[in-house]
């Protein structure tokens, strides 16, 4: 019985694990009293709606008025016949994913997949170990490395990779295949993220809390990371990345926040368009560093932000480098800036706080 306007009456019986694709609930456990993050899949007027918890799709019967695409935190009123769930909270999904992730480096799932190899390398006796071997090779296809450049290309792959497209994945790939072969399927998932954290978490014995804790931990941020960027890109344009750095065995996390406005107005003429882009890495050596950079028919101006005038010496020895490589791919730099910020400054500083803020204010060129 619906009990109150909050309360979702889940038809856990007839749940879809979204890995396998197969009906039935017996991997999803929830407790009375758990808090869990959903998305809503989709939603009629008659109160009939899907969710999508911890990797299941749920049909629920609500009076809540819920939106397709909505993130939501539901608490578990009760378990028995039926999963009744209670909105804790289900504002708008960008200011809800923008609250729960915080900061880029407490909300990087690249973060908690590193500490968990860390704990498995302290534990060699774990049986986890092989389990997590996967993660372990995608993680080092994803994580840049001293040497790498970060170019378009690495973007394509990465974002393949990244969890962020895994559900379009699915959908493209059930309805291309005449032949559900297993190992292709295998292979689709041991190249995406989001795909290989569930099949990994449903491999992780029940007993392994602290692995199975961390597993689902991944997941939510990865589907925040998700619903963060479907908001920000269908609204205003701007898609964002946190990038996973590893030097020296040390996980940094840079981000990335692309902004492609005016290719969502319809521009067919790409060298009519002007593409923004701002990068933030906090470093080990040479401390942390911003820039942004605006780029309008093939002229490019760059902007530094770095925590010293020592650091802005060393970058300035390298400005006729940076100037005759994009020469040869006919960019013409036009203006190259440097500005000093402190690091109180910067250990504030996020551009997740900049996937809301209005385009009015893109750099213009003379």
């Amino acid at each position: 019985m619906i009990r109150s306007l909050q309360d979702l009456i889940v038809q856990h019986r007839a749940s879809i694990n979204a890995t396998t694709n197969k009906t039935g609930a017996k991997d999803l456990t929830l407790n009375k009293g758990d808090v869990v993050t959903g998305k809503v899949l989709d939603f009629n007027r008659s109160g009939q709606a899907k969710l999508l918890v911890k990797g299941h799709q749920l049909s629920a019967q609500t009076t809540v008025q819920l939106a397709k695409g909505q993130l939501a935190k539901f608490r578990v009123e009760q378990t028995q016949p039926h999963y009744v769930f209670k909105v804790f909270e289900g504002s708008g999904m960008q200011q809800n994913a923008l609250q729960w992730m915080g900061s880029a480096m407490q909300a990087s799932p690249f973060q908690l997949m590193h500490d968990l190899f860390q704990m498995l390398e302290k534990n060699h006796d774990s049986p986890n170990r092989k389990i997590m071997l996967q993660m372990v090779q995608l993680f080092s296809q994803i994580a840049i490395k001293p040497g790498d450049s970060i170019t378009p290309y690495f973007l394509m792959a990465f974002l393949q990779r990244s969890g962020l497209l895994w559900e379009s994945k699915m959908k493209q790939w059930t309805a291309s295949q005449k032949n559900m072969s297993t190992e292709r399927f295998k292979k689709l998932i041991q190249q995406d993220l989001k795909g290989l954290t569930l099949e990994t978490l449903k491999n992780t014995p029940s007993d392994s809390i602290e692995m199975r804790s961390g597993l689902e931990q991944m997941l939510e941020q990865i589907e925040q990371w998700q619903l963060l960027n479907h908001k920000s890109l269908r609204e205003n344009g701007k898609m964002y990345f946190m990038l996973p750095l590893l030097f020296d065995h040390k996980l940094h996390t840079g981000e990335l926040l692309i902004y492609v406005s005016d290719a969502r107005k319809g521009q067919k003429d790409p060298s009519s368009s002007m593409l923004k882009a701002s990068l933030l890495l906090k470093m080990s050596e040479i401390g942390p560093v911003k820039v942004e950079s605006v780029l309008f028919q093939r002229q490019l101006q760059i902007d530094f932000w770095v925590s010293s005038q020592e650091i802005v010496s060393i970058f300035q020895q390298h400005d006729a480098s940076i100037q005759t490589a994009l020469g040869v791919h006919g960019i013409y730099l036009q203006t190259i800036g440097y500005h000093l910020a402190d690091l109180q400054e910067f250990a504030e500083m996020s551009l997740i706080h900049e996937v809301t803020r209005s385009n009015q204010h893109l750099n213009t060129f003379a």
